[in-house]
C-alpha cells in the first residue's frame, strides 16, 4: 500500500474518533464548553476532508506508472 493511502485512512479514522469524542463529551459532561466542542468539530471535519482528498488522489493515480 502507498503511504498516501495509509495516511488517508488514518486521517479519516482520527476524524471520526474526534467526532465521536465530541458527541460523548457534550452529552456526558454538562460543563463542556461549546467553544471546545466547536473546535473539535472543526478539527474532525478538516481531518476527514483531507483524508478524503488524499484517498481520491490515490484512486486517480492508481493506474499510472511511476
Amino acid at each position: 500500500m502507498s503511504k498516501k493511502l495509509i495516511s488517508a485512512t488514518i486521517l479519516i479514522i482520527i476524524g471520526e474518533l474526534l467526532s465521536l469524542a465530541r458527541v460523548y463529551f457534550t452529552e456526558a459532561m454538562s460543563g463542556f464548553p461549546d467553544f471546545l466542542a466547536g473546535i473539535i468539530l472543526i478539527l474532525s471535519i478538516i481531518l476527514e476532508v483531507v483524508g478524503i482528498i488524499l484517498l481520491f488522489i490515490c484512486i486517480a493515480n492508481y493506474g499510472k506508472k511511476k
